[in-house]
């Protein structure tokens, strides 16, 4: 028990950490090309038909060339009216095709099994990703280019989740707060991740790889082409501006979420060892906290409201930077307890002999 104290320190210490790099981050974007290179969109889309028609006029909006951007649809076996409403855009838009996505004998599953059959369709100098629950900004496109120098392979935007509940605000500063921790990584010289959601690969790192045809699988497919990449040599990026900044729908029910976040640690079993200190470090914590305040109060106490007014400082730097209204201080306050509830409740689940259950199927 002895050691809680000391462990405490250690994570406050790793807090000041992040919050010093977060305050280092400057936007380097590089010159506007003279010729804009033609780039390729892939969006994956399973029972999307709530989401796809913002995604799409998204894209058809972009302020790109409009002869430099294909779009290529892969409906993943979808039961609901994706299809029909894919079908739509590609009848009145020449540059979108939609793609059905086959079962085949790869051993591919989910979106890198829709990725593995969108590739052999794409052209362009780079691949651009993002999902059909997603909705992106005019300047995505061209910023995300503009963000990928010579020696850059791939390259993460910034993605944040909206929606009106109180719970969907919540995974929304979840998210930021996420991205903002995958950033301070990046940013310390040390390859992180990319969100498949909002995501760029130069076209020649991309087939280097093999494509996802040849990588093997994950469910955390975005993860496994970033890390082929960098172990390539490639560079890499990830880019926390407003113009980059995608929106995403929150995730409908604690279940579903659990489950969301259980996909997410079981891709992570190849991520290298430092992120699993990490990892470590944060949900212990959470655990070690309320024996900590019940064994030594008069030290705990400030150590939590240090890491408290830490967090919120970094919080408000990533909002910032995305130029987003910054949460509310009861919010905030809200979110700690969301916080300490969801990591535990994600350890836990995360060990449980439950399947992982992802847009209607079992991993």
């Amino acid at each position: 028990m002895l050691a809680l104290v000391p462990f405490l320190l250690a994570y406050l210490a790793l807090q000041i950490w992040q919050t010093a790099v977060l305050f280092k981050y400057s936007d380097k974007l590089q010159a506007q090309p003279a010729t804009w290179p033609e780039i390729t969109i892939m969006v994956a889309a399973r029972n999307e038909e709530a989401n796809l028609e913002k995604c799409l006029k998204a894209l058809c909006d972009l302020q790109y060339p409009k002869d430099k951007v294909k779009i290529l649809i892969g409906n993943d076996q979808s039961t609901d009216r994706t299809q029909a409403i894919a079908l739509l855009f590609q009848s009145n838009y020449e540059n979108i095709k939609l793609i059905d996505i086959q079962d085949d004998l790869t051993g591919l599953k989910a979106k890198a099994r829709v990725m593995a059959q969108l590739d052999k369709h794409a052209t362009g100098e780079f691949y651009l990703v993002t999902d059909a629950d997603v909705v992106v900004k005019p300047t995505w496109a061209s910023t995300m280019v503009r963000h990928m120098d010579s020696i850059t392979g791939v390259a993460s935007g910034t993605t944040m989740v909206t929606g009106n509940q109180i719970g969907d605000q919540m995974q929304g500063i979840d998210w930021a707060y996420f991205m903002g921790l995958l950033n301070v990584i990046s940013y310390s010289g040390v390859p992180a991740t990319a969100v498949g959601n909002n995501m760029i690969i130069r076209a020649d790192a991309y087939w280097q790889t093999g494509g996802y045809g040849r990588i093997k699988f994950s469910i955390t497919e975005d993860y496994k082409l970033y890390d082929e990449v960098c172990k390539l040599g490639w560079k890499w990026n990830n880019i926390m501006t407003p113009e980059v900044l995608a929106y995403s729908k929150a995730t409908i029910g604690l279940l579903p979420l659990l489950h969301q976040r259980k996909r997410w640690l079981s891709g992570g079993r190849d991520l290298p060892w430092y992120w699993w200190i990490f990892f470590g470090v944060f949900g212990l914590y959470y655990f070690l906290l309320p024996i900590a305040m019940v064994l030594y109060p008069l030290v705990t106490i400030p150590i939590a409201l240090a890491k408290f007014t830490l967090q919120n400082i970094q919080i408000a730097r990533i909002f910032k930077c995305v130029d987003e209204p910054k949460p509310s201080i009861l919010k905030l306050l809200i979110y700690e307890f969301y916080l300490f509830a969801i990591t535990i409740l994600t350890a836990l689940f995360s060990i449980s002999p439950l399947k992982t259950i992802w847009k209607g199927r079992k991993y």
